[in-house]
């Protein structure tokens, strides 16, 4: 992934997404299996608006510390305003800018599919990890999606313009054996699943309905006649009460031995 893949438009869009009821529970899903106390030092490793490090900031509190890293200028800027109470930072989860064994957790949620080389980033978050310490993976594998459409010709272009931007879009299929290769344990894995039956400005399938229209009104790739039958193929089902999204998430809980 291009460090400028989110600019100033892509961050304030990725918040947007961030405030949906799907992505609120998606945090606390995370948040759960990370099981943070007072005190605790932790790495947010593609930390996007910092939203997630705030929440993570309110629990372990000012005798904690929250640090991100992300590879766009875009979504540090927003993370230092959303979170200013959080360490923020441009740089690689394949080559983390802190000492070893410097975190009690670590958690990265939606970035390892953006990341070229895997077992050097997760070799990495195995470093700044303290014995014992926790680390906390979210992905998806998009060919679990189901998107109800009439134009599954026109779903699979969407689609592919949608996932090009990953260097994977089945990180998950692929984690168990990656996460052991780094020396961890698996602790625990669970699928996350986002669902919606209308859509709702309210849910990750509504805001990503809304960003999919966007990229077809202003991509060369997709012709006014493309964007107009997308629209009202996702009207016309929402209308009948036909309307399925779902997409799997997979959460990975692991630990650091010792």
């Amino acid at each position: 992934m291009s460090d400028d893949y989110y600019d100033e438009a892509g961050a304030e869009a990725q918040k947007r997404v961030a405030m949906t009821g799907d992505m609120r529970a998606q945090r606390q899903a995370l948040l759960d299996r990370l099981a943070l106390t007072r005190g605790a030092n932790v790495l947010d490793v593609g930390a996007g608006n910092g939203i997630m490090a705030q929440e993570m900031l309110d629990i372990v509190g000012p005798e904690g510390r929250v640090d991100g890293i992300d590879s766009a200028e875009a979504m540090v800027a927003m993370a230092r305003v959303l979170c200013p109470g959080g360490r923020f930072r441009t740089g690689s989860a394949a080559s983390l800018p802190f000492e070893a064994a410097a975190f009690d957790a670590v958690t990265t949620a939606q970035v390892l599919c953006f990341v070229d080389d895997r077992p050097a980033a997760l070799a990495e978050m195995h470093r700044v990890l303290r014995p014992g310490g926790r680390l906390v993976i979210l992905d998806s594998d998009w060919d679990s999606l189901v998107w109800a459409t009439n134009r599954p010709d026109l779903l699979a272009r969407i689609l592919a313009v949608v996932t090009g931007v990953y260097a994977s879009a089945h990180v998950p299929r692929h984690l168990s054996a990656e996460l052991r290769a780094a020396g961890f344990e698996i602790v625990d894995r669970a699928v996350h699943p986002l669902t919606a039956w209308t859509l709702e400005d309210d849910s990750y399938a509504g805001q990503l309905a809304t960003i999919a229209a966007d990229m077809m009104a202003s991509s060369d790739a997709f012709s006014t006649a493309d964007h107009a039958d997308w629209t009202a193929d996702q009207a016309e089902l929402v209308a009948a009460g036909r309307f399925m999204f779902s997409l799997n998430r997979y959460i990975f809980t692991a630990r650091r031995p010792g």
